[in-house]
């Protein structure tokens, strides 16, 4: 079998159309579609970062709520500035209750913050260690928010026990009417 020129010409004819097809069909198609890859895979790591960032935009209320009802529980806590004496008196009470004899109770001025108050009580506490220590833990049961600032124990005679105690208690209150709400509450 012989090849003759038109043959040869049909092949490079052939040739040719696959070459161009290549530069000008399949080559550019290739690009688009790298383009497409690249900007898909870009799409989806910035939707990726979005339902990152949203993810806890569900909790977000719930944890809003949690915070509320935690600074109502707080706010429980805090007597009105009325009931100080009433405070007072009991802190007294505890006192004898613990064989303890109370030398003095000093109020200082109250330091207001932002939505409470705070009244430092200078007392003198003679007695029992036993019972002071029984007062302590009394103290600690209250059902209002106190915090003991300062303490001083001295030893007052030569028997085993008895002690005087200088300590600064304060009592934390809600100062004002007591009618502020919790901000975003309804």
């Amino acid at each position: 079998m012989r090849v003759g020129f038109l043959q040869l010409v049909f092949v490079m004819l052939l040739l040719g159309l696959a070459g161009a097809s290549y530069w000008f069909v399949f080559k550019p198609a290739a690009e688009r579609r790298v383009t497409w890859q690249v900007e898909i895979e870009t799409r989806k790591k910035a939707l990726n970062n979005l339902r990152q960032s949203t993810q806890g935009i569900s909790d977000l209320e719930k944890k809003i709520a949690d915070l509320q009802e935690a600074i109502r529980f707080f706010e429980s806590k805090l007597p009105q500035e009325r009931e100080i004496d009433q405070i007072l008196k009991e802190a007294w009470e505890m006192a004898e209750r613990n064989r303890l004899q109370v030398r003095t109770i000093k109020t200082q001025k109250s330091q207001k913050n932002a939505g409470y108050s705070e009244l430092p009580i200078e007392m003198n506490l003679a007695g029992d260690f036993r019972g002071f220590y029984s007062y302590l833990l009394e103290l600690e049961k209250l059902p209002r928010i106190t915090r003991i600032g300062q303490m001083k124990l001295e030893k007052i005679s030569e028997r085993d026990g008895d002690m005087l105690a200088k300590m600064t208690l304060s009592v934390f209150f809600e100062s004002g009417d007591g009618n502020r709400q919790v901000a975003g509450a309804r």
